[in-house]
Parts: C-alpha cells; structure tokens; sequence
C-alpha cells in the first residue's frame, strides 16, 4: 500500500490485477503486462482506466524507459513458470531484478508440483533476490500453489 510503481506481469483474465486495484495506494502509478493480444484486449474492456500493456515481461526494461519510469516497487507475477525454458525464465527474472528499486519485491506464485523446472525456478529465486520467503500452501486453489515473496 506504501507503493509508487507496480507492475503486474503475465495479467492474464485480471485476477490477480483486481487485488492489486484493490489494495494499492490511490497515488500509486499501476500497469499491468499481457503477451497474448486476446487476453490483453479482454481485460483491457473489462478493467476501463486500467492501462494493459500488450508485450512480453521480457520487454520490462525498456516499457519502463518509455515511460520515463527508472525503478518500480513492487512486481507480481501471474506467469506460468514452469513451462518456460531455463532461457526464458533467466531473461525475464533478470528484466525483473532490474527493474526494481533497492528493497523492492517481486511476488509470484508456483503450483505445488515439485518437477525438476520448479526446482531451478526455485533456486534462481534464492540466488537472485537477497531474501525470499514462501507462504504456506494453498489448498483451495487447484491445483494447489504457494506465492513466493522477494525482496531485491
């Protein structure tokens, strides 16, 4: 609530999107990313005032020079971790490093399904982020999955 720049990444159908309007600041400054034009122009509809940005999270660093934006607060994530490549995570974790301030966080979520892809996600996380934090598991969603809380 004490944020000045959110991003959401992977805003799909809005769900996480709504929380977020909710629970933000009314001076925060909000976007939010959709690489699928279909779901992009959806939420956009469905969300009037809400800016939805139709590129890949991959493209963070330079959305942000467009904007004049230098660092975010905070950057939640609805991507789906686990069917990315080693390559693709690496590139869009390093695009979220880097585009948060000092004490900044990224929260993301996992489904609880403990594949060999989870487990490096996992690892980059802890490599990456100076302190990472993982809620308990959340049964009621199914398939069940955990957020993961990361301070830069």
């Amino acid at each position: 609530d004490k944020a000045e720049y959110i991003i959401e990444v992977g805003a799909g159908l809005g769900a996480f999107t709504k929380e977020i309007l909710k629970s933000k600041s009314k001076n925060a400054q909000f976007f939010a990313l959709e690489i699928s034009k279909d779901l992009a122009t959806k939420l956009q509809e469905s969300l009037k005032g809400v800016e939805i940005i139709n590129k890949s999270a991959g493209e963070l660093q330079e959305i942000l020079e467009e904007k004049g934006i230098d660092r975010v607060d905070a950057i939640i994530s609805g991507l789906p971790w686990s069917i990315f490549t080693n390559k693709e995570q690496d590139q869009i974790l390093e695009q979220i490093h880097s585009s948060l301030k000092q004490d900044g966080y990224f929260s993301t979520f996992a489904y609880r399904f403990p594949t060999p892809q989870a487990r490096k996600f996992r690892k980059k996380l802890f490599e990456r982020f100076s302190e990472v934090r993982i809620s308990n598991t959340i049964w009621k969603n199914l398939p069940p999955a955990y957020v993961y809380y990361c301070k830069k």
